[in-house]
């Protein structure tokens, strides 16, 4: 009799463990789905609000008037230009320096 109460004790507990197992896995499954989504959308809305402070793409991109920039290209192209024909003005003044004759010198 008592070998028999053992063997149902076994049998059950054998029974109890899976089954147990298969739902808590179960229950845990269907929690982690739910906390991970519930992050996932936490973690969106928070960058989405983030990222509304410093980038702007849609229709309200013609309110945002353009920084004003520490150079003008402009300018700098024409000062290049006018250092650039003294320079060559310069060599040219050299050159016709060096080919005229010295006078006075024999």
């Amino acid at each position: 009799m008592e070998d028999q109460e053992r063997s149902n004790i076994q049998d059950a507990q054998i029974v109890d463990e899976p089954g147990n197992a298969n739902v808590k896995k179960g229950k845990n499954y269907h929690t982690e789905i739910i906390l991970i989504f519930i992050i996932g959308l936490l973690l969106g809305i928070m960058i989405k609000a983030e990222s509304l402070k410093k980038v702007s793409i849609g229709f309200s991109d013609y309110r945002v008037t353009g920084g004003s920039q520490g150079y003008d290209l402009n300018e700098i192209e024409k000062k290049m230009i006018e250092e650039s024909k003294k320079q060559q003005e310069s060599q040219e003044d050299l050159k016709v320096e060096e080919s005229a004759p010295q006078e006075g010198v024999e």
